[in-house]
């Protein structure tokens, strides 16, 4: 489901989604529970390139892992990279619930494929 990108450290995590599956949900969350208890906080920037609807779909394994975990772990600032319709609405959504969902980060935005860097730069940004 997801690929940890060479950009990860410390507090950042820099990953590549996929399809979703419950088994890369609970990695994932495990992985972001471990970097909450160590540094406090994590940032995390989601590469989504190439997302179709079925993709789109595969996500909704993500809602049982996000209410189990959810609470466990603090995203301070969250950054999607995508290319697609599909990837915006799921990031559109997330955004409109994220006040009453347990997975909810502090601050977040949707970047262009063609917009990694800045993505990256507004992530490491200590002033935002």
């Amino acid at each position: 489901m997801f690929e940890i990108l060479d950009e990860t450290e410390k507090d950042l995590v820099v990953i590549r989604v996929g399809r979703g599956t419950q088994r890369g949900y609970d990695e994932l969350y495990s992985l972001l529970i471990q970097k909450t208890d160590e540094y406090g906080a994590v940032r995390v920037l989601e590469v989504v390139p190439d997302w179709t609807f079925s993709t789109f779909l595969s996500h909704v394994y993500g809602i049982i892992p996000d209410l189990r975990y959810g609470l466990q772990f603090t995203i301070s600032r969250y950054a999607a990279v995508g290319d697609s319709v599909w990837a915006k609405l799921l990031f559109d959504w997330w955004e409109i619930i994220r006040p009453v969902w347990p997975v909810a980060p502090n601050r977040m935005r949707y970047f262009e494929m063609s917009a990694f860097s800045d993505a990256l730069q507004w992530l490491q940004d200590e002033k935002i």
